[in-house]
């Protein structure tokens, strides 16, 4: 890859097909920000209840976990930048469905969870594209540095998506719809122009095989396989799993405690707004340091302070706490992405990129799946304090094993990569 006097960021930008990937990326996910939060309010409006709210967000993330789990193997197994098209397709006609239907009246619950349902099914099963194509666009030697853009990227759409699609929804609940399916429609344009780099970058991962070219349960399995056979990978999907469920499950529960308080919806766009804007400083911080500073002993230290921030939302439920203490759990997530999984996709081969970022997402997100429908069932029980003292135990738990682990303990920074296994 071309090297630029005045560092790495340019290189990325002179990457065959990185501005069109990059820009498809993007689109997809302004798209995804701008409905989030509607989806919720929306749902608590024509079902009046917080459970059939939460159950709705539920339904939709084990339709797209559930697809994803073959998704992977398929997107190896297929052009990813037709995948691409595809889905941003599937998004324009899903979400400018819901805006006409809301535009006409005609909008059910049942409806709109069939929408929804089909939608995060698609999108679980060919989602993966973007994700795997990376590694084929640049050189993973830069995988940190890309991550970190990334999440810059993704924190800075989160917070202005977030408020912004509260505002349109309470002006005209379909406009955040119709706002989505035109940002999937840019990005499936954007999508047609990637090019792959045409380098392995195989300097540090572990060395490629063809592309899957078995059977897909030959392919499907390998998969699985690869990452369940190393100890390391094992572990960091299980605190995963359990930081994901803790946190996702405070954020729920913020959501809809306010929706049910009767919160103006644009103040509850601003509660994921302020962890946007901390994952943002986050990534920043995440730019300069992610191929600097040991691995392990970071990632520890990262697993404490979220622990921390989400205490104070144990012990009141005043709006600006929350607001405050929900944002700092989101600063150390930037760095944890770009270090412990920038160091896992270095280590893994090329032609499995789908099939990894499966068996990474997929176990990372199996609890997170009952999120919203256990944070809608705590909150009429046990109240906000109860519910959140919940998630933040599971947080504990996260924090704990990832002390405990020697393994990730010894995780080196980025320059020792090329000669540390993935075990």
């Amino acid at each position: 890859m071309k090297q630029d006097m005045d560092g790495t960021a340019k290189s990325f930008w002179q990457s065959a097909g990185y501005v069109s990937w990059f820009t498809a990326d993007t689109a997809s996910a302004v798209g995804a920000a701008l409905r989030a939060l509607a989806i919720s309010l929306l749902g608590y409006a024509v079902s009046g209840s917080t459970v059939a709210a939460g159950w709705l967000g539920t339904s939709s993330m084990i339709a797209q976990q559930v697809a994803s789990v073959f998704g992977g193997t398929f997107v190896d197994r297929h052009d990813r930048k037709r995948l691409i098209v595809a889905n941003a397709v599937v998004g324009v006609l899903a979400w400018g469905a819901v805006a006409v239907l809301l535009l006409c009246g005609a909008l059910s619950f049942p409806v709109l969870l069939l929408i929804a349902v089909l939608a995060s099914g698609i999108n679980g099963f060919l989602g993966s594209a973007t994700d795997a194509m990376l590694r084929s666009i640049i050189d993973i030697r830069y995988y940190p540095k890309a991550r970190s853009l990334n999440e810059g990227r993704d924190a800075t759409i989160a917070m202005a998506g977030n408020p912004i699609g509260g505002f349109l929804y309470s002006i005209a609940p379909w406009l955040p719809f119709l706002a989505s399916a035109c940002m999937y429609a840019v990005g499936g344009v954007a999508a047609t122009g990637i090019r792959e780099y045409g380098s392995d970058g195989g300097h540090i991962g572990e060395t490629d095989g063809d592309a899957a070219k078995g059977g897909f349960c030959h392919d499907f399995l390998e998969g699985w396989s690869w990452s369940l056979h190393r100890k390391t990978l094992v572990i960091v999907l299980i605190v995963a799993a359990l930081v994901n469920f803790g946190v996702n499950g405070i954020q729920y529960a913020i959501q809809l405690h306010l929706v049910s308080c009767g919160t103006n919806a644009t103040l509850i766009g601003f509660i994921s707004g302020g962890i946007s804007l901390t994952m943002l400083v986050g990534s920043l911080l995440a730019g300069k340091l992610s191929d600097k500073v040991p691995v392990g002993p970071t990632v520890c230290l990262a697993y404490l302070f979220i622990c921390l921030c989400a205490l104070p939302m144990a012990l009141t439920d005043n709006y600006w706490v929350m607001l405050v203490a929900n944002s700092f759990v989101g600063l150390p997530f930037p760095l944890i992405n770009a270090m412990l999984l920038g160091f896992i996709f270095a280590k893994s081969p090329t032609s499995m990129q789908g099939r990894i970022t499966v068996t990474l997402t997929v176990p990372a997100q199996v609890l997170s799946m009952f999120c919203s429908a256990v944070a809608g069932t705590l909150l009429p029980v046990f109240g906000f304090h109860g519910a959140v003292l919940v998630f933040l135990a599971v947080l504990v738990a996260s924090a704990v094993l990832v002390i405990c682990s020697r393994s990730i303990r010894s995780i080196p920074k980025a320059a020792q990569w090329e000669h540390t296994m993935l075990r």
